[in-house]
């Protein structure tokens, strides 16, 4: 997407009228730039790892709160670097059970949310509930 589009559409959320053809030209008199996602580097799936098994077999339907959790691990750019979010939603109501953001995808990362996750809901006796996440080992 071209910078000025963005730029454009904050402008007209502000309720800024101006064409989107003016923005363009008037960012680069100010010497302006919007942030350009890197390509580069993703996460890697460790060959030798094994995968855990599919348990709600990409079903995402729950039939009540705090039965299936689902958790993504992704990351945000910032002017600072990288900051990798890991969130944790319940698919009975789609609303977010926590989340946890560190400088490193780890596995530190993803625990400390299911932990912050764990302590802000009652959960039902352990084998009655599963956590489904996208989230996979990585390699330095």
């Amino acid at each position: 997407m071209p910078l000025d589009l963005k730029r454009h559409g904050c402008l007209k959320r502000e309720g800024v009228h101006v064409g989107r053809k003016r923005v363009e030209p008037l960012m680069r008199q100010a010497s302006l730039a919007g942030i350009r996602p890197r390509k580069g580097k993703g996460t890697r799936r460790d060959p030798d790892a094994v995968r855990a098994p599919d348990l709600v077999k990409r079903d995402f339907t729950a039939n009540g709160p705090n039965r299936l959790w689902v958790t993504d691990l992704t990351t945000v750019t910032t002017l600072e670097g990288p900051l990798w979010l890991s969130a944790i939603r319940d698919a009975s109501s789609l609303r977010a059970v926590a989340w946890e953001t560190s400088a490193r995808a780890d596995a530190d990362l993803v625990l400390t949310s299911l932990e912050y996750a764990l302590a802000s809901r009652q959960v039902a006796p352990a084998g009655s509930s599963i956590m489904r996440t996208t989230a996979v080992n990585t390699r330095p």
